[in-house]
């Protein structure tokens, strides 16, 4: 389910730096550093800066994981809608298990992994929020072409897998 990302004035916030940004770029690739900036400014939020290593954008409880997919410029992004396209973010320190096991223990340990970080994610995000905030922690998913005409942008909550939802092969 999603969630709303923006305000009104905020979208239009972000319509207008996004336009500016890809005005400056002068045709280079759209970065992750480039639409953090741009989300931050959109929302007042303070800009920590993107790594691959932490959270993309953490403020008084809210912690928000970007992604990114670039498409073609002839193929409209309206098309992703309703497709699994990527892997969750935040799962470059996900370590799959080497040797002889089943299918279904390797994924109930990438799982299990992949919980772990997102609890440890909600934890660096609590330790940073107001006493008593609550904590609302978000995948962020930004499609965009590479000819900069189209963006999508949505959110959902970040949740650990509970294994025994899945099967694997």
């Amino acid at each position: 389910m999603s969630l709303a990302a923006f305000t009104v004035e905020q979208r239009d916030a972000v319509h207008r730096l996004l336009a500016a940004k890809v005005a400056r770029m002068m045709g280079r690739k759209l970065e992750e550093g480039d639409w953090a900036e741009v989300y931050c400014r959109a929302k007042g939020l303070p800009n920590r800066g993107w790594s691959n290593l932490n959270i993309d954008v953490m403020h008084e409880g809210l912690g928000v994981e970007h992604k990114m997919l670039c498409y073609r410029s002839d193929t409209n992004i309206a098309r992703a809608c309703g497709e699994t396209l990527m892997h969750p973010a935040a799962t470059r320190s996900i370590r799959v298990p080497t040797g002889r096991v089943s299918a279904d223990r390797a994924m109930r340990d990438i799982l299990r992994q992949y919980a772990g970080l997102i609890e440890d994610r909600t934890g660096k995000v609590r330790t940073q929020a107001p006493q008593g905030a609550e904590i609302d922690m978000r995948t962020g998913w930004l499609l965009w072409q590479e000819s900069l005409r189209q963006f999508l942008y949505f959110e959902e909550r970040m949740s650990p897998p509970n294994p025994d939802d899945y099967t694997a092969e």
